[in-house]
């Protein structure tokens, strides 16, 4: 798991989804009561113009980031 400024935010990267699979993620990752945000990947404006997909970055909590691991794993099966 990558860990961006971790000391700073208190947050670590977990996942990089489409904006879908990102949004079920971080569903139960708050139904398990881990703190998570997300940021997207590319603008807006240039989601528009191309015409792809959203993709969004999932941050957790660093002291849940075993347990959101594990509800990746649970979700997704080992694809990251």
């Amino acid at each position: 798991m990558e860990n961006l400024n971790s000391q700073e935010t208190g947050f670590e990267l977990l996942a990089e989804k489409d904006a879908m699979w990102a949004e079920m993620l971080m569903q139960a990752l708050k139904d398990n009561d881990v703190p998570c945000a997300a940021v997207p990947v590319h603008g807006a404006g240039l989601v528009m113009k191309t015409g792809m997909r959203e993709r969004l970055k999932v941050y957790v909590a660093a002291d849940k980031a075993a347990q959101a691991g594990e509800i990746l794993e649970e979700l997704f099966g080992g694809t990251e």
